[in-house]
């Protein structure tokens, strides 16, 4: 029986198996399944293609070789969204095909093919927004019209014949895929969600050991090793969201059912829900990272440090027996469940209380000047409150589930009018496109060049293959695929010498090849490159059979490299001349789209607090956002996945971008260092927006039990004694951060090069920068530094003020309970630890801002100026 399970779990990839061998529970062992799938599907293609009669009625049949192995993907669910998608576009574009094909088009009727191809690449670059999708669609258009115009006698049915080897290709690569060592996307994200959970608890324990450290020193060294934590959990998390996409298509909650159903009674998420949940403890945990790199580790420290180590990491060991439970592959009784639950709720209220009798402490000696810092009492009650959030989404998925994404899952209305709506730069690209098959389809259809270059059809595929949405992605692209091609031309060459024209020992010759970079198609950055280095021996050996020794088989392998040089060079020079579209614009323009979510974000904050607290400053258009309290959070939801998926693109375009030519737009080139921390200062900013919210929801639902006693400590906060007006304090920074972000999003608009306000068809007011411009930038971080210190320093007074009247009271022998009004209120207590962390944040927020508006300062100093010149 255990074998038998072993088996299941190891064979359908449905548990990470906790072995000490790493033989066994491996990433080694997951790509070398995925290995053995792409050597299957070749090899049953192979079968197909040149052991039946299939062989009789083509020369292309090694096309269902290349499919197969092509189409299959990591996972099931990645299998059938890229075959789905691909059927999808081909099926319609080969009943055209057919019909074209029945007018009669030959060799003859040049002019008309001509029309006809460069017609069928414009709709279909236009259509086909998906760029694997549009490659294909426009490589089987491509291969029509090659193989038409060249030969005078092909059957009617032609066009079928060849979609029949794509959609058979197919058929292979998801039957391999289901059958043989499936990896499910469900279970994918259910590996990476536990994984991401354990490590989170590990990076959690790291940093509340760095917390509780005796200096400095010891502190830096538990947070490197959570440093090396985040790093991991977040290379996991990046095809976390791309998995969910991927499992639509899957049976989700069916195999959650039947593999995981011992613990459906103990945390019963979706996919999507596990995703949400990893993200918002990656929020929090981080920020209380945040916090202790910048705690001072000094007498308040260390008297507070003394007094909450004992409870903290009893705390800790409670969340981290509850967290097991989520992940562990054996049943957890329901009893269980409550008793890790119950000493959960009795560690938080074992800190409370005793983060609780140090205020009282200090309240009551008023001796020590470290004591009444405002940076220490607010950086440690934002720790404390961060400690108390995350147990509080612990519980709540555990007992009363409230993940719930009613936003994204709202259906969304289809209309014929949006699908075909005009867009100017999409009919630009896809004229630029249409150009470029234009000059590949040269090298098919005028005799000269088709004869050269072996009918020329492999610079239509390399024109083709290399498209891309930018100048920096199309460059990439170019790179991989002559790398690859590089590299298979020389393995096609030694399986030639090795087995000549025997189909059975070339397809021998073949499997290691496909096996090893099969392997190295799962690295990111080898991908591309290792698929198109898998498929071209393929391509030669068995695409040469057909004609035997017409030409040596070395100058097949030439040609394939030849071909594909002149493709790439051609490609090169009309992307970089027609409409060119730059990754940098891109960039540029999504920067300005996050900067917009950030004001949104921030308007928002100021309008959540109007709405949870009824303020009178309350705007009229708060409709436009929710209608009541239960929709807030879900707001806020959408609004982070929102920036998330801004900020995913924002890491690619930086990529693509640092090897474009820009050194022509700009004075200084391209800094990818720069732009990297812009996308990670951004996260700063969205980080301690979405954690004034999660105190303001705190705050709403204390409210909601205990309303005077909420307006009491508002009062007892706006007269000074303790912080002051929040509300104000929320809209004076609101405005100056929205002025901030509308200046910098105008300045990422006012450096984009020309070709964007033309393929845009923008008249802009001005594209040139001028003194003032800087000089504004430097206001407002000259603004937003003075707002860090009256912050500051506002606090630090009301801290003052309200020592000074607990002392006067002390003094006249009143009872310290009346006093200390949080001392016998646990809702006073909370309220006034969530005020504490909210201040906290919103002057972390302006230090945030402060730091993104610096490195943009600098990075416009850099493209705009003549200040620095390299020698």
């Amino acid at each position: 029986m255990k074998i038998s399970r072993l088996f299941k779990n190891f064979y359908f990839n449905s548990q990470r198996i906790k072995f000490s061998s790493l033989f066994i529970d491996s990433t080694i062992i997951r790509r070398v399944e995925y290995c053995l799938k792409m050597i299957l599907a070749f090899i049953i293609s192979g079968l197909i293609a040149y052991g039946s009669s299939l062989r009789h009625y083509l020369d292309q049949q090694y096309i269902l070789c290349v499919i197969s192995v092509l189409s299959v993907q990591e996972t099931v669910g990645s299998t059938l969204y890229s075959c789905i998608q691909t059927t999808i576009s081909l099926v319609p574009l080969s009943i055209l095909l057919f019909l074209i094909q029945l007018i009669g088009l030959s060799y003859h009727h040049y002019l008309a093919a001509e029309i006809l191809l460069l017609t069928l690449s414009f709709i279909i670059a236009y259509q086909c927004t998906q760029i694997q999708t549009r490659k294909m669609t426009l490589l089987i258009n491509a291969l029509f019209f090659a193989t038409v115009v060249n030969q005078n006698s092909l059957p009617t049915i032609f066009v079928f014949l060849l979609l029949a080897l794509f959609l058979i290709g197919m058929i292979i690569s998801i039957c391999v895929s289901i059958l043989f060592f499936p990896l499910f996307a469900t279970f994918d994200i259910e590996h990476r969600f536990s994984y991401c959970l354990k490590n989170l608890q590990g990076m959690y324990y790291f940093i509340i050991q760095a917390f509780l450290s005796d200096d400095r020193m010891s502190a830096k060294v538990s947070l490197s090793r959570a440093s090396i934590l985040e790093q991991m959990i977040r290379q996991t998390m990046i095809l976390m969201q791309p998995r969910v996409t991927e499992a639509k298509y899957e049976p989700s909650r069916l195999l959650q059912k039947i593999f995981y159903r011992k613990r459906k009674h103990i945390i019963d998420l979706n996919i999507q829900e596990q995703a949400n949940l990893i993200n918002s403890l990656m929020f929090h945990i981080c920020s209380l990272q945040i916090m202790v790199n910048q705690c001072q580790f000094n007498e308040y420290h260390t008297n507070l440090r003394n007094n909450l180590e004992s409870s903290i990491y009893y705390l800790n060991s409670c969340q981290s027996s509850l967290i097991s439970s989520f992940i562990s592959s054996r049943s957890i009784t329901n009893n269980e469940l409550m008793y890790r639950l119950l000493n959960l709720t009795k560690a938080v209220k074992s800190v409370r209380l005793s983060y609780k009798n140090i205020r009282f402490i200090s309240t009551n000696s008023l001796e020590s000047t470290q004591i009444n810092q405002s940076e220490n009492h607010l950086s440690h009650a934002f720790f404390l409150f961060q400690l108390f959030y995350i147990v509080r989404i612990l519980t709540e998925i555990t007992t009363d589930r409230k993940y719930e994404n009613n936003i994204e899952n709202q259906q969304r209305n289809f209309s014929l009018k949006q699908y075909f709506i005009f867009e100017r730069s999409r009919f630009l690209s896809a004229f630029k496109c249409m150009i470029i098959i234009g000059v590949g389809s040269m090298f098919v259809m005028i005799p000269y060049l088709a004869k050269i270059f072996e009918n020329g059809q492999w610079v239509l595929i390399a024109l083709c293959m290399t498209q891309s949405d930018t100048v920096g992605g199309a460059f990439t692209t170019m790179k991989m695929r002559l790398t690859g091609t590089l590299l298979g031309a020389m393995w096609s060459y030694i399986t030639y010498l090795l087995v000549h024209d025997n189909i059975f020992q070339t397809f021998l010759v073949l499997i290691p090849w496909i096996f090893l970079f099969g392997y190295l198609r799962l690295y990111p950055k080898w991908a591309y490159t290792a698929a198109v280095a898998a498929i071209t021996p393929v391509l030669i050996n068995l695409g040469r059979l057909p004609y035997g020794d017409k030409l040596p088989a070395g100058n097949y392998a030439l040609l394939r490299i030849e071909e594909n040089l002149v493709g790439i060079l051609i490609a090169i020079i009309l992307t970089m001349t027609i409409f060119p579209v730059f990754a940098i614009d891109l960039l540029k323009e999504n920067i300005q789209k996050s900067l917009q979510s950030c004001r949104e974000s921030v308007d928002s904050m100021h309008k959540v607090y109007d709405e949870l607290f009824h303020h009178q400053h309350l705007e009229k258009d708060i409709s436009i956002y929710f209608n009541n309290k239960n929709q807030i959070k879900p707001f806020l939801d959408k609004q982070r996945s929102y920036f998330h998926q801004l900020i995913s693109s924002q890491r690619i375009l930086v990529s693509n971008a640092s090897i474009e030519p820009t050194f022509c737009w700009f004075k200084n080139g391209f800094s990818s260092s720069r732009y990297n921390l812009i996308v990670q200062q951004q996260i700063d900013i969205f980080r301690m927006l979405h954690n004034i919210d999660a105190t303001l929801i705190c705050l709403s639902e204390c409210s909601i039990h205990n309303e005077h006693e909420l307006e009491f400590l508002k009062i007892q906060a706006a007269d000074g004694l303790f912080l002051p007006n929040l509300h104000n304090e929320l809209f004076d920074l609101s405005k100056q951060l929205n002025d901030c972000l509308q200046i910098w999003s105008y300045y990422f608009k006012l450096s984009q090069t020309r070709c964007y306000y033309i393929t845009r068809g923008l008249i802009p007011h001005r594209i040139e920068f001028i003194q003032s411009d800087l000089l504004k930038q430097e206001q407002c971080l000259i603004d937003l530094n003075k707002t860090i210190h009256r912050l500051e320093n506002k606090h630090q007074q009301g801290i003052n003020r309200l020592f000074d009247q607990y002392f006067q009271q002390f003094n006249h022998d009143e009872n310290s309970t009346i006093i200390v009004s949080y001392l016998q209120n646990q809702q006073a207590d909370f309220i006034l630890l969530s005020l504490s962390a909210m201040y906290y944040s919103i002057t972390q927020l302006a230090y945030a801002a402060l730091a993104l508006g610096t490195t943009i300062h600098e990075v416009f100093e850099l493209e705009t100026t003549d200040l620095y010149q390299a020698f």
